[in-house]
């Protein structure tokens, strides 16, 4: 690790409160999205289209975190610069490509999103989880907004996984091996406004042309770690 990322980790470490628990912001993540979820499949009654329409909301979250991450994280826009500081000139400064992990749950402040995130997304899957109900019934809008959430705990999951130290386990679980090399090559500082903007596995980045693996779709998804 470099002098000036030691610096940097120091000073953003003495600025979390000391009420701050890492542990307990994973389980509000958890607990929250997985509890909504749940509810969300049970009052649906199950069935085909809350199937289809859970797996349409992953696919939308999915290909709407990489446009996120490219064009609001890295991309200065108004109304929304306090992404782009949190995580262009925070999370950017706290992990190089070199300097990935974290060695104590209060450095899940500077991973994990605020717990409010949560409750906005909540908020906006039920939104969208509406309309969707308009053509295709309330059954499929509960399970538009179960894909919703889900998709967001996939996505804390992944990015955690991502900043874990580089423990041997880690290189032997399909899909975490693939977003922890995909992940670490994004926080080149020359590739991170570039390339690599999926945290869960880079389906979006592979059909818009933007991972550095040139390679095949189960390559790309399945290729791991070569370290």
């Amino acid at each position: 690790m470099d002098a000036a990322t030691a610096a940097f980790r120091s000073q953003y470490r003495a600025s979390i409160g000391p009420g701050y628990n890492g542990w307990l912001h994973g389980l509000w993540i958890v607990g929250l999205a997985l509890g909504l979820s749940a509810g969300a499949l049970w009052r649906s009654g199950g069935g085909l289209p809350v199937w289809l329409s859970l797996s349409a909301a992953l696919l939308v979250s999915h290909f709407g975190e990489w446009w996120l991450h490219k064009n609001a994280l890295h991309r200065r826009r108004r109304g929304l610069s306090v992404l782009w500081h949190r995580h262009t000139v925070q999370h950017h400064h706290y992990f190089t490509a070199t300097a990935m992990p974290i060695f104590g749950h209060r450095e899940c402040r500077i991973v994990l999103f605020p717990p409010y995130a949560l409750v906005l997304l909540a908020l906006i899957h039920a939104a969208s989880a509406a309309l969707w109900s308009l053509p295709f019934g309330a059954a499929a809008g509960y399970g538009y907004f179960a894909g919703g959430l889900l998709h967001y705990f996939a996505y804390e999951l992944f990015h955690f996984a991502a900043h874990l130290p580089d423990w041997n386990w880690l290189r032997r679980v399909p899909l975490i091996n693939t977003v922890r090399r995909h992940h670490r090559e994004h926080h080149r500082h020359e590739a991170m406004a570039q390339c690599n903007f999926n945290l869960t596995p880079p389906f979006a980045d592979w059909c818009l042309g933007s991972t550095d693996r040139k390679a095949g779709l189960l390559a790309t998804l399945f290729g791991g770690d070569p370290r």
